[in-house]
Formats: structure tokens, C-alpha cells, sequence
């Protein structure tokens, strides 16, 4: 059975609450540079005010789940492309080829990208695999055939309700509107085909997310208390290896061999780590990006496949250095 750890919550809840505020995450535009210039990463996202942006990060959190790929025993490796020439991973690959496709797409008509709901609903499969192409080809995801069914339905989704929830951009004038614009965003976004599948609503709010951190603020959340944890398995594996979540001693043996875990298990340990976010959240009285900004960024000293750089990371005299602990090994399209 997996728990939560409240003695070490408490700990690494006191690490946070003394760190200075202003780490609010990504504004899925531009990164600080050197003297804290910004660069534009003109090669991952759409630039300012581009016509088909709100489209492309409906897209591209659709897809942002599964940069993995295992074998019958359990985990190999995360999937690596070549974009530009550069050697990239994850959601990083992701942003990269999508956007090499949205300045494709403006070379004709940027208001008929392949970004339009209506477009993804007809898409076929040889299309898709061009969007997710890198220098070298497709990109031979594990899943591509789940992919490709979420896309059409995705797409076909749009088709079927009216003009309050018509396109990406309408479900956005919805939210914007209400009272509460995050939790209705939110409850929309719970029934919309590819995104209605996971309880922790990991992809809805990392949407979420995106659309309000933009420049151009395409999500004006008015309601910050709606924030939830965003839990993916790089949060999962912080967590075990912080100690915040507990697991048993057969566990921790799976986990660390990095084999196969059951759906039930993975779905434990994902509540768990949910319940250990929402604490450190509570207890530090930081905001929830900020929270999740600091634990996104511990991924950084304690990744998947290198040693873990311990002395680098802001936990490293609370943390419990489990290192050997991996996230649960489990093939799913929730993150």
C-alpha cells in the first residue's frame, strides 16, 4: 500500500514556503537567457498573437502524454528525436514538430492549418505521421494508433455541439466570460473527446496552464483556487524519491526494476502523489504554479536515465534520496 508522508510533506513544505516568490512557471513563449534577457523559443511555440495558437496548444496538450518506450520486461528509455538538429526529448520534441508544422502550414494560409478541429476530424493517418515527424522521419511512437483515434475524435467532437462550444476558441470566450472562468473552462474541457479520460484532469490543466501564461493571456483565470495539481510521472517520480509518498518494500521493488506496474497501482500512487502536491500547495501557501514550477524543475538534477546530481537540487538536506525509485511503469494516454 502507498501513503503519503506527512512528517517529510512538512519538510519539504518548509523548503518552499522560505523560497522567494515569482516562480510561476513557463510562459510557453520565451525562456530568461543570459542577464535574464528573454529568447524566444521561435522554434517551440507560436509567436504573439498568431491566428492558429489557441489551436495549436488544444493540439499539442492532446498529445502530450506517452514519450516512452518499453519492451516486455517494463521502461527502455523516453523517445529522443532530431529536430533542426538538435537532439530533444518529450514534451520539448513535441512543441518542436508541431511548430514545424504550424510555419508549414503558414506558408499557404495560416486560417486553414491542420491545427483546425475540422481538419484533424478528416485527418489520415500518413498526415498525422507527418505532423509528428522529426529530421529523420515519423517518429515510431509506441501508441501511434491510439494517437491517431483521439485526433478524429477530437476533431469530430467539434462537429456535434453548438456555437458556445464550437471550436477551441469558443470554449475559451465561454470561460472568459463566467464568474469562475478556470473551473469552467475546466468542466467543459472534461467532456471534450481525447481530454474526458483522465480523473486527475492532468492534460486539461497543463492546457489550462498554457493558455494563461501566454502573453496574450488566452485563459483569464479569475478564479485561482480552482488550480489543481498537474501530475505527471515526472512529479511521481520526485515525489517517491523526496519520500512525500510511501510504498511498500514489493514495491519499491518494481519500482525501482522498472517493470511493468498494474493500472491499479499506477492509479494509487498517482492519487497519492496528487494528495502529497495539493499538501506541499496548502502548507507553503505558495500558488500552484509555483509549487509545481519548483518540482518540475527538481526533474532537472534527478532525471530517468542519468545518476541524480543530489547536491544541485534546492531539496537536497530533506530530501530522502530514493533514488533508485522510478515512476510506476504503465502505458497510458492520462500524461
Amino acid at each position: 500500500m502507498a501513503s503519503v508522508n506527512l512528517e517529510q510533506i512538512e519538510r519539504v513544505a518548509e523548503i518552499i514556503k522560505k523560497m522567494p516568490d515569482g516562480e510561476h512557471g513557463m510562459n510557453f513563449y520565451s525562456f530568461p537567457g543570459k542577464d535574464d534577457k528573454e529568447v524566444v523559443a521561435s522554434d517551440m511555440y507560436p509567436a504573439l498573437n498568431h491566428p492558429q495558437a489557441v489551436n495549436f496548444f488544444f493540439f499539442t496538450s492532446l498529445h502530450n502524454f506517452g514519450f516512452w518506450y518499453g519492451d516486455d520486461c517494463g521502461y527502455v528509455e523516453p523517445i529522443y528525436g532530431t529536430v533542426n538538429c538538435k537532439h530533444v526529448k518529450g514534451a520539448e520534441l513535441l512543441f518542436k514538430v508541431c511548430k514545424k508544422q504550424l510555419d508549414f502550414d503558414d506558408q499557404f494560409d495560416n486560417n486553414q492549418s491542420v491545427f483546425e478541429p475540422a481538419r484533424l476530424a478528416e485527418i489520415k493517418p500518413k498526415e498525422l505521421a507527418e505532423i509528428f515527424s522529426d529530421d529523420n522521419g515519423p517518429i515510431p511512437f509506441p501508441n501511434f494508433e491510439e494517437r491517431f483515434r483521439m485526433t478524429r475524435s477530437y476533431g469530430k467532437w467539434f462537429r456535434h455541439f453548438g456555437k458556445y462550444t464550437a471550436s477551441p476558441q469558443a470554449i475559451l470566450n465561454v470561460a472568459n466570460k463566467s464568474s469562475r472562468s478556470l473551473d469552467t473552462f475546466l468542466t467543459i474541457m472534461r467532456q471534450v473527446a481525447g481530454y474526458n479520460e483522465d480523473q486527475f484532469e492532468k492534460r486539461q490543466l497543463l492546457l489550462a496552464m498554457e493558455l494563461a501564461n501566454r502573453p496574450e493571456k488566452f485563459l483569464k483565470v479569475n478564479d485561482p483556487e480552482s488550480w489543481k495539481p498537474i501530475v505527471d510521472y515526472h512529479l511521481m517520480r520526485v515525489s517517491l524519491r523526496l519520500g512525500l509518498v510511501d510504498v511498500s518494500e514489493f514495491e519499491r521493488n518494481i519500482l525501482a526494476k522498472r517493470e511493468w506496474s498494474s493500472g491499479s497501482k499506477e492509479a494509487e500512487i498517482r492519487g497519492w502523489t496528487w494528495t502529497a502536491v495539493k499538501d506541499l500547495i496548502d502548507k507553503s501557501g505558495k500558488p500552484m504554479s509555483f509549487v509545481d514550477h519548483i518540482l518540475w524543475k527538481a526533474r532537472k538534477y534527478c532525471p530517468e536515465m542519468e545518476k541524480p546530481d543530489c547536491p544541485k537540487c534546492v531539496f537536497y538536506e530533506v530530501c530522502e534520496k530514493n533514488i533508485e525509485l522510478f515512476q510506476p511503469v504503465f502505458r497510458t494516454t492520462a500524461y
